[in-house]
Protein backbone atom coordinates (compact mmCIF):
# COMPACT_ATOMS: atom_id res chain seq x y z
CA UNK A 1 0.00 0.00 0.00
CA UNK A 2 1.32 3.29 -0.58
CA UNK A 3 0.16 6.80 0.56
CA UNK A 4 0.99 10.03 -0.92
CA UNK A 5 -0.13 13.52 0.00
CA UNK A 6 -0.36 16.03 -2.95
CA UNK A 7 3.52 17.10 -2.98
CA UNK A 8 4.59 13.72 -3.84
CA UNK A 9 5.82 13.18 -0.38
CA UNK A 10 4.52 9.92 1.61
CA UNK A 11 3.25 10.45 4.38
CA UNK A 12 0.87 8.68 6.76
CA UNK A 13 -2.53 9.51 5.64
CA UNK A 14 -5.34 11.12 8.63
CA UNK A 15 -8.40 11.81 7.04
CA UNK A 16 -11.25 13.38 9.04
CA UNK A 17 -14.66 12.88 7.22
CA UNK A 18 -18.17 11.90 7.68
CA UNK A 19 -17.59 7.91 6.78
CA UNK A 20 -18.80 5.85 9.73
CA UNK A 21 -20.26 2.54 9.21
CA UNK A 22 -23.82 3.59 8.75
CA UNK A 23 -22.61 6.46 6.07
CA UNK A 24 -21.01 3.73 4.04
CA UNK A 25 -23.69 1.72 3.73
CA UNK A 26 -26.43 4.88 3.33
CA UNK A 27 -24.09 5.49 0.31
CA UNK A 28 -24.85 1.64 -0.71
CA UNK A 29 -27.85 1.84 -0.84
CA UNK A 30 -27.92 4.81 -2.81
CA UNK A 31 -26.17 3.83 -5.45
CA UNK A 32 -27.75 0.43 -5.59
CA UNK A 33 -31.35 1.58 -5.60
CA UNK A 34 -30.11 3.54 -8.76
CA UNK A 35 -28.40 0.11 -10.43
CA UNK A 36 -31.57 -1.93 -9.72
CA UNK A 37 -33.93 0.87 -11.10
CA UNK A 38 -31.63 0.52 -14.63
CA UNK A 39 -32.00 -3.19 -14.38
CA UNK A 40 -35.55 -3.41 -14.25
CA UNK A 41 -36.29 -0.63 -16.73
CA UNK A 42 -34.29 -3.12 -18.90
CA UNK A 43 -35.87 -6.26 -17.52
CA UNK A 44 -39.38 -5.16 -18.20
CA UNK A 45 -38.54 -3.48 -22.02
CA UNK A 46 -36.05 -5.31 -23.32
CA UNK A 47 -35.75 -8.83 -22.00
CA UNK A 48 -39.52 -9.04 -21.64
CA UNK A 49 -40.35 -12.84 -22.80
CA UNK A 50 -42.28 -15.96 -22.00
CA UNK A 51 -42.07 -19.50 -22.56
CA UNK A 52 -44.94 -20.00 -24.60
CA UNK A 53 -43.75 -17.77 -27.48
CA UNK A 54 -40.14 -20.39 -28.09
CA UNK A 55 -39.21 -21.68 -31.11
CA UNK A 56 -41.67 -24.72 -30.42
CA UNK A 57 -42.46 -25.70 -33.84
CA UNK A 58 -38.61 -26.01 -34.38
CA UNK A 59 -38.12 -27.82 -31.09
CA UNK A 60 -40.37 -30.82 -32.71
CA UNK A 61 -39.12 -31.13 -35.84
CA UNK A 62 -35.15 -31.07 -34.88
CA UNK A 63 -35.71 -32.92 -31.29
CA UNK A 64 -34.81 -35.86 -32.12
CA UNK A 65 -31.16 -35.09 -32.79
CA UNK A 66 -30.46 -33.94 -29.25
CA UNK A 67 -27.96 -36.49 -27.64
CA UNK A 68 -28.76 -38.37 -24.53
CA UNK A 69 -25.70 -36.53 -22.94
CA UNK A 70 -27.67 -33.14 -23.86
CA UNK A 71 -31.18 -34.24 -22.50
CA UNK A 72 -29.77 -35.63 -19.31
CA UNK A 73 -28.28 -32.16 -18.73
CA UNK A 74 -30.98 -29.91 -19.64
CA UNK A 75 -33.37 -32.11 -17.24
CA UNK A 76 -30.50 -31.73 -14.57
CA UNK A 77 -30.96 -27.72 -15.69
CA UNK A 78 -34.13 -27.72 -15.06
CA UNK A 79 -34.00 -29.31 -11.55
CA UNK A 80 -31.78 -27.05 -9.99
CA UNK A 81 -34.06 -23.94 -11.89
CA UNK A 82 -37.04 -25.15 -10.28
CA UNK A 83 -35.63 -24.37 -6.76
CA UNK A 84 -36.15 -20.65 -7.48
CA UNK A 85 -39.02 -20.53 -5.14
CA UNK A 86 -36.15 -21.48 -2.10
CA UNK A 87 -33.92 -19.52 -3.69
CA UNK A 88 -36.45 -16.26 -3.53
CA UNK A 89 -37.52 -17.14 -0.16
CA UNK A 90 -34.34 -17.51 1.40
CA UNK A 91 -34.01 -14.26 0.15
CA UNK A 92 -36.30 -12.21 1.08
CA UNK A 93 -36.13 -13.75 4.41
CA UNK A 94 -32.69 -12.42 4.55
CA UNK A 95 -33.38 -8.70 3.25
CA UNK A 96 -36.90 -7.63 4.38
CA UNK A 97 -35.14 -4.29 6.51
CA UNK A 98 -33.33 -3.97 2.43
CA UNK A 99 -35.54 -2.37 0.27
CA UNK A 100 -33.53 -2.44 -2.66
CA UNK A 101 -32.54 -6.00 -2.43
CA UNK A 102 -36.00 -7.21 -1.40
CA UNK A 103 -36.97 -5.67 -4.67
CA UNK A 104 -34.03 -7.14 -6.86
CA UNK A 105 -34.59 -10.63 -5.27
CA UNK A 106 -38.61 -10.33 -6.62
CA UNK A 107 -37.64 -9.15 -9.87
CA UNK A 108 -34.84 -11.71 -10.40
CA UNK A 109 -37.01 -14.59 -9.17
CA UNK A 110 -39.79 -13.35 -11.15
CA UNK A 111 -37.19 -13.75 -14.78
CA UNK A 112 -35.70 -16.73 -12.96
CA UNK A 113 -39.20 -18.83 -12.83
CA UNK A 114 -39.55 -18.54 -16.83
CA UNK A 115 -36.09 -20.64 -17.21
CA UNK A 116 -36.79 -24.21 -15.36
CA UNK A 117 -40.85 -23.40 -17.63
CA UNK A 118 -38.72 -22.96 -20.80
CA UNK A 119 -36.41 -26.44 -20.20
CA UNK A 120 -39.59 -28.23 -19.44
CA UNK A 121 -40.94 -27.17 -22.74
CA UNK A 122 -37.60 -27.69 -24.49
CA UNK A 123 -37.62 -31.69 -23.41
CA UNK A 124 -41.57 -31.66 -23.97
CA UNK A 125 -41.27 -30.27 -27.23
CA UNK A 126 -38.11 -31.87 -28.27
CA UNK A 127 -40.31 -35.31 -27.44
CA UNK A 128 -37.42 -36.07 -25.09
CA UNK A 129 -39.60 -36.47 -21.81
CA UNK A 130 -43.48 -36.56 -21.94
CA UNK A 131 -45.84 -35.09 -19.34
CA UNK A 132 -45.91 -37.18 -16.72
CA UNK A 133 -42.35 -37.91 -16.61
CA UNK A 134 -41.90 -34.50 -16.37
CA UNK A 135 -44.40 -34.10 -13.52
CA UNK A 136 -42.96 -36.88 -11.59
CA UNK A 137 -39.26 -35.38 -12.31
CA UNK A 138 -40.42 -31.76 -10.51
CA UNK A 139 -42.30 -33.68 -8.07
CA UNK A 140 -39.13 -35.57 -7.30
CA UNK A 141 -37.32 -32.56 -7.11
CA UNK A 142 -39.67 -30.10 -4.95
CA UNK A 143 -39.68 -33.15 -2.49
CA UNK A 144 -36.27 -31.67 -0.82
CA UNK A 145 -35.91 -28.03 0.24
CA UNK A 146 -32.56 -26.12 -0.55
CA UNK A 147 -30.96 -23.04 1.97
CA UNK A 148 -28.08 -20.77 1.69
CA UNK A 149 -27.12 -21.46 5.08
CA UNK A 150 -27.12 -25.33 4.98
CA UNK A 151 -25.44 -25.85 1.43
CA UNK A 152 -23.12 -22.75 1.28
CA UNK A 153 -22.02 -21.91 4.86
CA UNK A 154 -20.13 -19.13 5.63
CA UNK A 155 -21.78 -17.34 2.73
CA UNK A 156 -25.70 -16.41 4.82
CA UNK A 157 -25.16 -12.97 4.92
CA UNK A 158 -26.32 -9.93 2.41
CA UNK A 159 -22.71 -9.47 1.23
CA UNK A 160 -22.37 -13.06 0.97
CA UNK A 161 -25.47 -13.69 -0.94
CA UNK A 162 -24.59 -11.43 -3.54
CA UNK A 163 -20.65 -12.13 -4.08
CA UNK A 164 -22.07 -15.31 -4.50
CA UNK A 165 -25.22 -14.67 -6.93
CA UNK A 166 -22.42 -12.39 -8.78
CA UNK A 167 -20.52 -15.80 -9.68
CA UNK A 168 -23.11 -18.08 -10.08
CA UNK A 169 -24.87 -16.46 -12.55
CA UNK A 170 -21.81 -15.97 -14.46
CA UNK A 171 -21.24 -19.74 -14.15
CA UNK A 172 -24.97 -20.82 -14.87
CA UNK A 173 -24.48 -18.63 -18.11
CA UNK A 174 -21.63 -20.11 -19.44
CA UNK A 175 -22.73 -23.31 -19.08
CA UNK A 176 -26.20 -22.22 -20.88
CA UNK A 177 -23.93 -21.08 -23.77
CA UNK A 178 -21.84 -23.97 -24.05
CA UNK A 179 -25.66 -25.98 -24.35
CA UNK A 180 -26.21 -23.24 -27.05
CA UNK A 181 -23.45 -24.06 -29.10
CA UNK A 182 -23.72 -28.48 -28.58
CA UNK A 183 -27.24 -28.01 -29.79
CA UNK A 184 -26.34 -26.39 -32.75
CA UNK A 185 -23.66 -28.86 -33.38
CA UNK A 186 -25.90 -31.69 -32.83
CA UNK A 187 -28.74 -29.63 -35.08
CA UNK A 188 -26.07 -29.94 -37.73
CA UNK A 189 -26.12 -26.41 -37.93
CA UNK A 190 -22.96 -24.12 -38.06
CA UNK A 191 -21.93 -22.42 -35.22
CA UNK A 192 -22.80 -19.27 -35.69
CA UNK A 193 -26.67 -17.98 -36.28
CA UNK A 194 -27.55 -17.61 -39.91
CA UNK A 195 -28.84 -13.87 -41.26
CA UNK A 196 -32.58 -15.03 -40.86
CA UNK A 197 -31.90 -16.21 -37.28
CA UNK A 198 -30.03 -12.82 -36.31
CA UNK A 199 -33.19 -11.37 -38.15
CA UNK A 200 -36.15 -12.74 -36.33
CA UNK A 201 -33.79 -12.15 -33.09
CA UNK A 202 -33.66 -15.44 -31.44
CA UNK A 203 -31.50 -18.95 -32.95
CA UNK A 204 -33.47 -21.92 -33.89
CA UNK A 205 -35.47 -24.51 -31.64
CA UNK A 206 -33.81 -25.49 -27.99
CA UNK A 207 -30.30 -23.06 -29.29
CA UNK A 208 -33.00 -19.89 -29.61
CA UNK A 209 -34.48 -21.02 -26.09
CA UNK A 210 -30.68 -21.43 -24.51
CA UNK A 211 -29.86 -17.79 -25.99
CA UNK A 212 -32.62 -16.41 -24.99
CA UNK A 213 -32.30 -17.73 -21.31
CA UNK A 214 -29.00 -16.95 -21.69
CA UNK A 215 -29.47 -13.36 -22.18
CA UNK A 216 -31.29 -13.15 -19.07
CA UNK A 217 -28.31 -15.02 -16.54
CA UNK A 218 -26.00 -12.64 -17.70
CA UNK A 219 -27.90 -9.62 -17.15
CA UNK A 220 -28.46 -11.04 -13.55
CA UNK A 221 -24.62 -11.58 -13.58
CA UNK A 222 -24.44 -7.94 -14.34
CA UNK A 223 -26.64 -5.94 -11.69
CA UNK A 224 -24.29 -8.59 -8.94
CA UNK A 225 -21.27 -7.10 -10.33
CA UNK A 226 -22.23 -4.09 -10.34
CA UNK A 227 -23.49 -3.99 -6.40
CA UNK A 228 -20.18 -6.02 -5.71
CA UNK A 229 -18.54 -3.00 -7.26
CA UNK A 230 -20.58 -0.52 -5.14
CA UNK A 231 -19.60 -2.19 -1.78
CA UNK A 232 -15.56 -2.70 -2.97
CA UNK A 233 -15.73 1.12 -2.93
CA UNK A 234 -17.29 1.47 0.63
CA UNK A 235 -16.50 -1.57 2.08
CA UNK A 236 -13.15 -2.92 0.74
CA UNK A 237 -11.99 -4.97 3.65
CA UNK A 238 -15.59 -6.97 3.88
CA UNK A 239 -16.21 -7.40 0.60
CA UNK A 240 -12.47 -8.29 -0.86
CA UNK A 241 -12.52 -11.24 2.25
CA UNK A 242 -15.93 -11.96 1.00
CA UNK A 243 -15.34 -12.77 -2.46
CA UNK A 244 -11.93 -14.68 -2.06
CA UNK A 245 -14.04 -16.93 0.29
CA UNK A 246 -16.83 -17.44 -2.16
CA UNK A 247 -14.26 -18.18 -5.12
CA UNK A 248 -12.54 -20.70 -2.92
CA UNK A 249 -15.67 -22.51 -2.28
CA UNK A 250 -17.74 -22.08 -5.12
CA UNK A 251 -19.94 -24.70 -6.01
CA UNK A 252 -23.45 -24.46 -7.90
CA UNK A 253 -26.50 -24.64 -6.09
CA UNK A 254 -29.20 -27.63 -5.42
CA UNK A 255 -26.84 -30.26 -7.35
CA UNK A 256 -26.93 -32.75 -4.85
CA UNK A 257 -30.93 -32.36 -3.92
CA UNK A 258 -31.84 -33.14 -8.05
CA UNK A 259 -32.69 -36.85 -8.70
CA UNK A 260 -30.11 -36.70 -11.48
CA UNK A 261 -27.19 -35.79 -9.82
CA UNK A 262 -25.40 -38.67 -10.55
CA UNK A 263 -26.00 -38.96 -14.21
CA UNK A 264 -25.72 -34.84 -14.59
CA UNK A 265 -21.54 -35.83 -13.25
CA UNK A 266 -21.52 -38.49 -15.69
CA UNK A 267 -22.90 -36.36 -18.27
CA UNK A 268 -20.36 -33.91 -17.79
CA UNK A 269 -17.14 -35.74 -17.66
CA UNK A 270 -17.92 -37.14 -20.80
CA UNK A 271 -19.13 -33.94 -22.42
CA UNK A 272 -16.83 -31.62 -20.54
CA UNK A 273 -18.96 -29.33 -20.91
CA UNK A 274 -17.89 -27.58 -17.50
CA UNK A 275 -15.28 -28.25 -15.77
CA UNK A 276 -13.19 -27.21 -12.95
CA UNK A 277 -10.14 -25.65 -15.29
CA UNK A 278 -13.30 -23.86 -18.06
CA UNK A 279 -14.73 -22.45 -13.99
CA UNK A 280 -11.58 -20.64 -13.80
CA UNK A 281 -10.72 -19.49 -17.63
CA UNK A 282 -14.28 -18.81 -18.47
CA UNK A 283 -16.01 -17.81 -15.24
CA UNK A 284 -13.66 -16.56 -11.97
CA UNK A 285 -11.21 -14.89 -14.34
CA UNK A 286 -13.77 -12.52 -16.16
CA UNK A 287 -15.25 -11.73 -12.85
CA UNK A 288 -12.00 -10.78 -11.64
CA UNK A 289 -10.78 -9.09 -14.48
CA UNK A 290 -14.64 -6.54 -14.81
CA UNK A 291 -13.54 -6.39 -10.72
CA UNK A 292 -9.89 -4.93 -11.66
CA UNK A 293 -7.62 -7.58 -10.37
CA UNK A 294 -5.48 -9.07 -12.88
CA UNK A 295 -5.72 -12.26 -11.46
CA UNK A 296 -6.57 -14.36 -8.05
CA UNK A 297 -3.39 -13.79 -6.93
CA UNK A 298 -4.24 -10.23 -7.41
CA UNK A 299 -7.71 -10.71 -4.94
CA UNK A 300 -5.35 -12.15 -2.17
CA UNK A 301 -2.73 -9.25 -1.88
CA UNK A 302 -6.23 -6.87 -1.80
CA UNK A 303 -7.52 -9.01 1.25
CA UNK A 304 -4.50 -8.41 3.05
CA UNK A 305 -3.91 -4.74 2.15
CA UNK A 306 -7.23 -3.69 2.89
CA UNK A 307 -7.11 -4.34 6.78
CA UNK A 308 -4.60 -2.12 7.05
CA UNK A 309 -6.69 1.00 5.38
CA UNK A 310 -6.97 3.72 7.73
CA UNK A 311 -11.09 3.37 9.15
CA UNK A 312 -12.10 6.63 8.65
CA UNK A 313 -10.90 6.84 4.97
CA UNK A 314 -13.76 7.66 2.39
CA UNK A 315 -13.60 5.77 -1.17
CA UNK A 316 -12.80 9.23 -2.76
CA UNK A 317 -9.13 8.60 -1.40
CA UNK A 318 -8.88 5.08 -2.62
CA UNK A 319 -7.76 3.63 -5.61
CA UNK A 320 -7.35 -0.01 -5.88
CA UNK A 321 -5.23 -0.99 -8.14
CA UNK A 322 -4.70 -4.31 -10.71
CA UNK A 323 -2.15 -6.04 -8.83
CA UNK A 324 -4.16 -5.91 -5.76
CA UNK A 325 -2.54 -2.94 -3.78
CA UNK A 326 -4.37 0.59 -2.43
CA UNK A 327 -3.39 3.76 -3.62
CA UNK A 328 -4.31 6.39 -1.49
CA UNK A 329 -4.31 10.35 -2.01
CA UNK A 330 -4.84 13.51 0.30
CA UNK A 331 -6.78 14.65 -2.47
CA UNK A 332 -10.32 13.25 -4.24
Amino acid sequence: MSMTATDGIEMPLVVKGPWTHQARMDAIDKECRQSFESYFTKAMKVRNWVPNELPIKEMHELGHKLSPDTVTMIQAFLGVEEYVGDYVQGGLELFHNNRVRRNLQLAWGMEELKHGWAWEMVLLHSEQRTETQLKEYIEEVLSHKWTMQENHPGLYSPLGVLCYAMVQERATYFNYEEMRKRIRQEYGLPEKASVEERKRGHQIGAAGAFQIVGRDEIAHHGIFLEMTRIHMRYLPDETLETLLKVFRGFTMPALDFIPDAAQLEEAMMRTKLHTPRKQVTDVNNPILDALGFDNKRALERGVQEAKKLPPGLGPEFVTLSRSGEFVLSTSA
